[in-house]
């Protein structure tokens, strides 16, 4: 035999955990998707087009489109870049400190990375934000990835390459 007040009890319990879990979910629905995550913590994923220039430049020139930091890329190669199998080889091993414009800030940062010269001419490369000013200054230390591919840099007709290619910036 149940005695009333357990009873009453029992209800008051089932009650009360419903209705904090309704708050909670409520809650949750009323926080807007993006305020439930730090602005540092969301990766950037853009599409990104470079074209070296041989003509009208000595560094990668672009542009970044389809994302926050929308704008101007440029890459500038190191002295420490070396190609596998010397001239005429099949892999060159670049690093290279890039410079992103936008609207609001300046980003810079550092990479290295991997360049096919044969068949596929793809390439990729992983490094770091070393500093950002205006908005963009909480992606200090976040990682920097790249990867494509570029027409072909053999060709002895032509004046540039092209790369299209996606960047992205991740904590």
């Amino acid at each position: 035999m149940t005695i009333p007040h357990k009873r009453e009890e029992e209800k008051m319990k089932k009650l009360l955990t419903a209705t904090f879990i309704g708050v909670l979910v409520l809650s949750f629905l009323a926080v807007p998707a993006g305020s439930a995550q730090a602005a540092g913590s969301r990766i950037i994923r853009c599409d990104q087009m470079i074209v070296f220039d041989f003509t009208n430049s000595d560094h990668w020139v672009g542009s970044l489109t389809g994302c926050a930091i929308a704008g101007t890329v440029e890459y500038w190669e190191t002295d420490a870049n070396y190609v596998v199998g010397g001239k005429g080889g099949k892999l060159e091993h670049y690093f290279e400190i890039f410079k992103i414009t936008t609207a609001t800030g300046v980003i810079w940062g550092n990479n290295k990375g991997v360049y096919n010269f044969m068949s596929n001419f793809k390439f990729n490369a992983d490094g770091w934000v070393t500093s950002a000013t205006g908005e963009w200054s909480y992606l200090v230390g976040y990682k920097f990835h790249e990867i494509g591919w570029t027409t072909d840099p053999n060709d002895p007709n032509a004046t540039a390459i092209y790369g299209p290619s996606t960047m992205f910036l991740a904590p």
